[in-house]
């Protein structure tokens, strides 16, 4: 969603989109009914700050519409990855030695990485 918003409006700073979008997201899909472009209004007799003020207030929410869609979306793998680790520790099956293992030297490392000196 956010590279089709940078493919289309190429007006505003992208950094933010970019640094969001680094972290690779399964997005859930949003319905097109939530989805609600915006249409700049047509310029009347307006001076050419008040043209150049309502044109920044467009690309300002275009942009707080792409970072509302990309917030949603990471909210939504959150709550989605929560889901899928409470499953995992819900199960009541017993751990392999191997899996015991593989878990103590992750918890190992974990711990050497917490308290090592800065």
């Amino acid at each position: 969603m956010g590279e089709a918003a940078l493919r289309n409006d190429a007006s505003f700073d992208t950094s933010i989109v970019r640094r969001l979008m680094a972290r690779p997201l399964r997005l859930v899909e949003t319905p097109i009914a939530e989805i609600v472009p915006l249409r700049p209004a047509a310029p009347a007799a307006e001076s050419v700050e008040s043209a150049e003020a309502s044109a920044d207030v467009v690309r300002l929410k275009a942009q707080l519409q792409v970072m509302k869609a990309v917030l949603r979306s990471e909210r939504d793998e959150t709550a989605h990855l929560r889901a899928c680790i409470a499953t995992i520790a819900e199960s009541d099956a017993p751990l392999t030695p191997e899996a015991q293992a593989v878990r103590d030297r992750w918890a190992a490392l974990v711990d050497q990485l917490l308290h090592a000196a800065r």
